[in-house]
């Protein structure tokens, strides 16, 4: 596989975001003190007003005219979607940056997250967003580690075109020790079709990019389902 395939030419709409080893940082993920990311531990404010304020996961950016989300076959078929949105050109980014999205990766790594060791350790700086780690939800915080990946693909939707949902929890002030109750923001539910749908990849297979149609979206994602589920 090229560098190209691995390192690939990053778009204006991430040109403000930080690069480390050739690849531009997600907006949404957490910063590390020493520069890197944490793809796999969301940064909580940011996750939220992406899907308040229709902001692109990955730039930061407005998405604009229209918005992708990219997503596994049981989003598609239940209209739920867990991902934040992101605009066309980081989409279109994410699929040959990411290995799990572009399909080079057949499971989910199933290794501790960056964040919960030593790269994880707080900023000496108390007025930086890189931040330390702190899972405040941690009861809808896991992920798929261990787990086989599944096909990915990119529903072309209408920005504001979903209802945001949510749960309560409770979480401890890291500073004094008092416990909230809030709303967490955990996704949203799309309000109308998606405008077009993408095949972005398959694990093992690669990156496919193909168009198909809701029928034939609907019918991958379900065959998707029935191999990873016995």
């Amino acid at each position: 596989m090229s560098e190209t395939d691995l390192r690939p030419a990053i778009p204006a709409s991430l040109a403000d975001r930080p690069v480390r080893g050739g690849l531009a940082q997600p907006w949404v993920n957490v910063e590390l003190a020493d520069g890197g990311s944490d793809f796999r531990s969301t940064h909580r404010t940011r996750f939220e007003k992406a899907w308040t304020d229709r902001r692109c996961q990955s730039c930061g950016k407005p998405t604009g005219a229209r918005a992708v989300l990219v997503c596994g076959p049981r989003q598609l078929l239940s209209g739920h979607y867990d991902e934040p949105p992101v605009c066309p050109p980081c989409a279109l980014y994410a699929s040959r940056a990411c290995p799990m999205v572009a399909g080079r990766t057949l499971t989910y790594p199933d290794r501790p997250r960056i964040a919960e060791g030593h790269r994880g350790e707080k900023c000496a700086d108390p007025g930086c967003d890189c931040a330390g780690w702190t899972d405040i939800d941690p009861e809808h915080s896991a992920d798929a580690g261990g787990q086989p990946a599944h096909p990915w693909y990119a529903a072309w939707i209408l920005p504001g075109a979903y209802q945001v949902t949510g749960h309560k929890a409770t979480f401890r002030c890291s500073d004094l020790g008092c416990e909230h109750e809030r709303v967490m923001i955990n996704g949203a539910d799309l309000l109308m079709e998606p405008l077009k749908v993408i095949l972005i990849a398959e694990p093992g297979a690669g990156r496919i990019w193909r168009t198909l149609t809701l029928t034939q979206a609907r019918g991958h994602a379900t065959a998707a389902l029935e191999r990873l589920e016995p």
